[in-house]
């Protein structure tokens, strides 16, 4: 059965997202991209997220990808909006029900490759720009 959310096989989607936070933690290779990695994983798993919560990630990836803004300023310059004891919304869904009902992408996590950390710092970038194009339009 393939997940329903980014229409990954045998739901390897999770596995993979494991995977890849112990290499991104113990490697700084490959952990890089940590901030590419999450985003990318979250918005294609919407039922993880609330409305907001969603909406803030779409943001950050773009934030990411378009500006060009590296992980720490994008940290300083939301500290305050995502602080759990300031924050006016909130991010993890607790109904699970998706925000967005996608299940085709043209990339999931499935297609980045971990041989070493340049191929996969430039898989889970393509992976996140597709991610990025695809739901920058939608409406939600």
């Amino acid at each position: 059965m393939n997940c329903p959310e980014c229409g990954a096989s045998e739901y390897l989607c999770k596995t993979r997202f494991d995977e890849f936070l112990v290499l991104e933690f113990t490697d700084a290779g490959y952990g890089a991209v940590h901030h590419l990695t999450v985003t990318a994983y979250m918005l294609q798993h919407s039922s993880k997220l609330t409305r907001d919560g969603w909406l803030h990630m779409r943001q950050l990836l773009r934030e990411f990808l378009v500006e060009n803004k590296p992980p720490e300023h994008v940290r300083k310059q939301n500290r305050d909006l995502v602080d759990s004891g300031k924050r006016t919304f909130k991010i993890k869904s607790r109904d699970g029900l998706p925000v967005i009902n996608k299940s085709a992408w043209t990339k999931t996590i499935l297609d980045v490759r971990t041989e070493n950390a340049e191929v996969y710092c430039a898989d889970v970038t393509a992976w996140a720009r597709a991610v990025l194009d695809e739901v920058q339009g939608l409406k939600v």
